[in-house]
């Protein structure tokens, strides 16, 4: 049973033990109720921000036994960037793990097929990266789910089953569809925060600083500044003997 359930569940009996009493025994003040519901209300939205709490279902985001590799991973891609990354990455002797939205492997599919050609894993991000995306319902998820994957399967002949939800939220309604679908959700353990520093030597500085075996990298190939930020980890990287190898490999994922 997911943290989730065991949360409503409790909330829900406090919440008819209240109602029993005000009706049955001694009023219960307003505020009360006030107080309970927002902590009700924290606690999903804190559950639904932060992915490795697995407060909806349970997702991948520390490996066990990593040796002494680890894992770059690409979100909101393939873009005009991703052709350089790969490039880079095949001359480290690095694979990374690309996160692909679906309406861009439609406009690149070129880029898909070259990125599985040269070993690097693609998985699922959704078709529409939406900004609402969490707000969907199950069905819809799932319509996003299915659309990206069968992209994928056409481009480069391989059955997805990796998939990473937008903007690390999760919720009822996307771990409805997850479930479904039986696609394990990737997580990452170390956020580079690309996306929101403006300087990439501060990036370089908070990933290089947290690598440690078994550290999953979330990095993205939508921006322009994320080739040199990869090229500076890939070099520290290979100064200290990592491995940089894609998530199944990492997490085991059969």
């Amino acid at each position: 049973m997911s943290p989730f359930k065991i949360v409503r569940g409790i909330f829900l009996s406090v919440l008819i033990i209240l109602v029993v009493c005000t009706f049955f025994f001694v009023h219960i003040p307003w505020w009360i109720f006030l107080v309970i519901s927002s902590l009700f209300i924290a606690l999903i939205g804190i559950g639904s921000a932060v992915m490795r709490y697995e407060f909806f279902l349970k997702s991948y985001n520390h490996p066990e036994n990593p040796d002494h590799k680890i894992a770059l991973t690409f979100d909101d891609g393939p873009t005009e960037y991703t052709p350089e990354i790969v490039a880079l990455l095949e001359n480290y002797d690095a694979k990374g793990s690309f996160f692909v939205i679906g309406k861009r492997v439609e406009e690149m599919p070129d880029q898909v097929k070259r990125m599985s050609e040269k070993g690097h894993l693609i998985g699922n991000h959704s078709y529409s990266h939406h900004f609402f995306f969490s707000m969907f319902t199950k069905g819809m998820v799932l319509k996003e789910l299915i659309k990206t994957n069968e992209l994928i399967k056409s481009i480069t002949g391989k059955v997805n089953v990796l998939f990473r939800p937008p903007y690390g939220v999760t919720n009822p309604s996307i771990a409805a569809a997850v479930i479904k679908m039986k696609m394990p959700v990737i997580g990452w353990n170390i956020r580079s925060f690309d996306t929101a520093t403006k300087n990439p030597e501060q990036v370089v500085e908070k990933v290089i600083s947290r690598l440690v075996p078994g550290s999953v990298v979330l990095l993205h190939d939508s921006l322009p500044q994320t080739l040199g930020i990869l090229e500076a980890i890939l070099l520290y990287a290979k100064e200290h003997d990592y491995k940089c190898v894609t998530v199944d490999e990492i997490f085991n994922i059969k």
